[in-house]
């Protein structure tokens, strides 16, 4: 005999305390989130996950994280975490359950979202290591003033150099005067860090050692490098020695330069840029098409040059 859904009113072969399968399915859901967020605390220097209290190194803790937060009801045969990003503040992740709320039922993939709250904080034994053991320390200034993008390249080049080399000394990384200072306790990774900000971007490093104390016949040192950064590529525009430039390229620390009211092309060291006082103009710039070239029309306050086949 054919039954009678009490929920939507279909007919059905298989009655569950009065609901076809369906329905039992959406109003018996196999899993359900018992935390309305998660929070999950990383230290940046060592990777370590805090866990019910303790600082814990193991990757699977994350996701332990997020499965304790589940309840399950019925039979669960899997369960697997299918996407997860983790961004400071709050972030999504979904689970996938594969199982049955009821014996009746096959099993069927179910999908729940867990809210993350996503931070990082120093675990004590890395925060005794900045207290104690900071050993080096990379000052990057820049001879403009330093944007978001530009800090998000720095701060991507030490994470990748720190994960690269496999090393736990990084430390910390604070704003500075002009700039960023990159603390850390491993000599050999500041240097690692310092140069590769050096081949991305146009740069001056000068390195020096300082006596923190000694003990016995054991001296202790810290490495201090300066790296000067000259953020510059083709296509910016500066003020240099009170006239209006534009970068032609850079090559083997020198910067080659077109000086827009003469058009007089000059070659820069990197070292007297940095020894000038160089600014960023308010500027525009836009493409003016003449005959069979387009030429570079740049406004600076009420001035226009036009540079020819230049855009």
């Amino acid at each position: 005999m054919r039954k009678i859904c009490a929920l939507c009113g279909r007919e059905t072969d298989i009655l569950i305390e009065g609901l076809c399968p369906d329905c039992y399915r959406r109003t018996h859901p196999l899993a359900s989130v018992k935390r309305e967020i998660v929070g999950i605390v990383r230290c940046p220097s060592c990777g370590a996950i805090l866990y019910k209290g303790r600082w814990v190194k193991d990757p699977k803790i994350i996701e332990k994280l997020i499965l304790e937060s589940i309840e399950y009801q019925g039979k669960v045969t899997s369960v697997s975490i299918e996407s997860l990003g983790l961004r400071h503040g709050l972030n999504n992740a979904t689970v996938k359950i594969r199982g049955s709320v009821h014996e009746l039922i096959n099993d069927y993939d179910e999908y729940v979202q867990v809210k993350i709250r996503y931070s990082e904080e120093l675990c004590p034994r890395c925060r005794d290591m900045i207290n104690e053991k900071e050993k080096a320390i990379i000052q990057v200034r820049s001879v403009i003033p330093m944007d978001g993008q530009l800090k998000r390249i720095i701060i991507d080049i030490v994470r990748k150099e720190t994960i690269k080399d496999e090393r736990s000394g990084f430390l910390k990384i604070e704003d500075a005067w002009e700039g960023l200072d990159i603390k850390l306790s491993d000599q050999g990774l500041a240097r690692s860090i310092a140069y590769k900000i050096h081949k991305t971007i146009p740069s001056r490093v000068i390195e020096s050692q300082s006596v923190v104390r000694g003990r016995g016949d054991k001296v202790i040192t810290k490495l201090s490098i300066s790296v000067v950064l000259v953020p510059l590529n083709r296509g910016s525009i500066i003020m240099y020695s009170n006239k209006p430039y534009y970068v032609l390229a850079y090559s083997q620390n020198t910067i080659k330069l077109m000086e827009l009211a003469s058009k007089e092309i000059v070659n820069i060291k990197l070292n007297d840029i940095i020894k000038s006082e160089i600014s960023i103009p308010n500027y525009e710039t836009k493409c003016i098409e003449n005959k069979n070239s387009k030429n570079l029309e740049i406004t600076i306050d009420n001035d226009k040059y036009v540079l020819s086949g230049m855009c």
